[in-house]
C-alpha cells in the first residue's frame, strides 16, 4: 500500500472514530465526561496501534465501513461523519435493534469498542464511582481501593 493510500485509510478511520465517539458520548448536562474530555479519538488510535496487525485491520475496517457505507446503510447520501450528531446516534441505536443480524453486529461492535475505550478513562471511572478491591501498585490507574466491597455484595442463591 502506498503512503498516500495508508494516509487516506487512517484519515477515514480517524474521522469515523471521531464521529461515532461524539454520537455515543456527546457533551451533556448530567456531568458525565464526554468524548472530548476522555480523549476518545486519540486514545482509540493509540489502542489500534497496540493491536496485532490482523486485529488492527479488522477494527479499522469497521470504522472505514461505517464512514463509507452509511449512504447505503442509512439510505441517505452522506458519509457517517457528515450527519448530525442526533442522526448518527439514532443510526447506531437502530442498527443495534435491527431485525437483520448483520446490522445488529455493526451497531454492537461500534458500541462495544467505544464503550471499552470510554469506560477505561480515569474521569469516567471516577464518575461511576469505580474502585479497586485490592491494592495494585503497578496499575497506572490511580483510583480508590475498597477492600471490603466484595463482602457487601448481596448473596445470590441458586
Amino acid at each position: 500500500m502506498a503512503a498516500g493510500e495508508a494516509s487516506y485509510w487512517l484519515t477515514t478511520t480517524t474521522t469515523s472514530i471521531g464521529a461515532v465517539s461524539e454520537a455515543l458520548f456527546p457533551k451533556n448536562s448530567i456531568g458525565a465526561p464526554d468524548f472530548e474530555e476522555t480523549e476518545l479519538v486519540s486514545r482509540t488510535l493509540e489502542y489500534l496501534d497496540e493491536l496485532p496487525p490482523a486485529q488492527r485491520r479488522l477494527l479499522m475496517a469497521l470504522f472505514i465501513f461505517l464512514e463509507l457505507a452509511t449512504p447505503l446503510l442509512a439510505l441517505y447520501p452522506a458519509r457517517y461523519s457528515r450527519l448530525s450528531v442526533e442522526r448518527r446516534t439514532a443510526l447506531v441505536q437502530g442498527w443495534r435493534r435491527h431485525w437483520f443480524q448483520p446490522f445488529g453486529w455493526l451497531g454492537d461492535a461500534l458500541k462495544a469498542t467505544m464503550t471499552m475505550m470510554y469506560m477505561s478513562h480515569p474521569s469516567v471511572i471516577r464518575h461511576v464511582e469505580g474502585y479497586k478491591t485490592c491494592e495494585r501498585p503497578t496499575d497506572p490507574l490511580n483510583f480508590p481501593v475498597d477492600k471490603d466491597a466484595l463482602k457487601r455484595l448481596p448473596v445470590v442463591s441458586s
